[in-house]
């Protein structure tokens, strides 16, 4: 009787207070979003960064410890009374770690699933598209640059949502950047996973003067540095190597840089100057580094690195250049964007969709769902279904 009003019951303290602070937390996001953003970011900065590796350490510790006491005299003892029988069976206890865990799974993939997306959309399974790809496909696709994706804070010091304002009147008060340079040359990567010739471009310019790494990959500056923004401003060029190559592939890296009033040293989208004015950095692409990183067009480029940084006249001019081939393209992006949305949602619903959801474009959709292999091992038993039909209908 009383196991049986035990699971009815509802446990209002449990069930009141986190909703209470869920929606505090909200309410407050809402009327003050630049500070909880800041805080946000410094709270994110903290674990991810100087917090992450003693995480790891002290998950694996705790790990090794439940190994240990599960192995040793301690592991027989049970909790609760000795001849009380578990309230949940092993099943139920798993099925509800595998739930809490599936549902964390949902609610961050139901926010940022669709960005994986973005590579090469599939108009096969998907209406409409965002992307960084060149495409123009009717009214299905807008190209949105990832370095407009609203803001990027990173960097707990930082406010990107400035960056692009600053890149595009980076050229309009040159005499105060000079004032602030007083290293040559930065470099501010944590992730070590990317294209060799970034790796290469950092140790041959490092040749010819000091490259001061800020981040967690490569650091030589004492730590990661806690404002990317302040600590690219002491110097003349950045390092803005993208991860990989890629047509349309342009992230926050170059913006980043023109941001801070230095020359972008820049490498990933080849099409990088149908957006950015090319008098205004150092486009790698067009001299012809490839991922590999040829040896001879990595000392091209340092040279002409050297170049500019000895002579005075035309790095001036090459600060003086707007950034952007067209001051308005932010603007102009963000009100396609509005018109390519409101196209979407002003329709009726049955008139929004594009793409085919019958026969072969049904039987494309429901591969893609439960993956090739398994597609094609089930349409085996298509005979097997034919012949239940069959039988029921007699």
């Amino acid at each position: 009787m009383n196991t049986k009003k035990e699971r009815g019951k509802i446990d209002w303290m449990i069930t009141l207070v986190p909703l209470a602070i869920v929606i505090a937390l909200c309410v407050l996001f809402f009327f003050a979003p630049e500070q909880s953003n800041t805080v946000l970011s410094q709270i994110r900065f903290f674990f991810g960064d100087t917090f992450g590796t003693y995480y790891l350490v002290i998950g694996l510790g705790i790990f090794i410890l439940s190994l240990y006491i599960a192995g040793s005299k301690y592991g027989n003892i049970v909790l609760g009374e000795q001849d009380e029988k578990p309230k949940y069976s092993f099943f139920a206890w798993g099925s509800m770690m595998f739930t809490c865990g599936l549902a964390a799974d949902i609610l961050f993939y139901s926010f940022s699933e669709w960005v994986l997306c973005t590579c090469c959309p599939d108009f096969n399974i998907c209406d409409y598209a965002m992307g960084f790809n060149y495409i123009d496909f009717q009214d299905r696709y807008i190209r949105y640059p990832i370095y407009m994706l609203g803001k990027y804070n990173y960097y707990a010091g930082d406010d990107y949502a400035l960056d692009l304002e600053r890149a595009r009147h980076k050229h309009e008060d040159v005499k105060l950047q000079l004032e602030n340079k007083t290293d040559f040359c930065s470099f501010v990567y944590s992730n070590a996973d990317a294209a060799k010739c970034r790796e290469k471009i950092f140790s041959k310019l490092s040749e010819y003067k000091q490259v001061n790494s800020g981040g967690r990959y490569n650091n030589n500056v004492g730590g990661p540095v806690s404002s990317k923004l302040e600590f690219q401003k002491k110097h003349k060029f950045v390092i803005a190597f993208e991860n990989t190559a890629g047509c349309g592939y342009t992230t926050e890296k170059i913006v980043h840089a023109f941001s801070a009033g230095a020359v972008p040293i820049y490498w990933g989208n080849p099409a990088i100057t149908k957006e950015f004015n090319e008098n205004s950095f150092i486009d790698c692409n067009k001299m012809g580094l490839t991922e590999k990183g040829e040896d001879e067009i990595i000392d091209k480029i340092v040279e002409k690195v050297i170049e500019l940084d000895n002579n005075d006249s035309a790095y001036l001019k090459m600060l003086e250049t707007p950034a952007f081939l067209n001051q308005n393209y932010v603007e102009e992006k963000q009100a396609e964007l509005i018109r390519f949305l409101y196209n979407i949602f002003d329709q009726p619903i049955e008139k929004a969709f594009r793409r085919n959801r019958f026969y072969w474009g049904e039987r494309y959709e429901r591969r893609q769902k439960i993956g090739e292999k398994f597609y094609w091992e089930f349409r085996k038993l298509i005979p097997v279904r034919d012949a239940l039909h069959k039988i029921v209908k007699r």
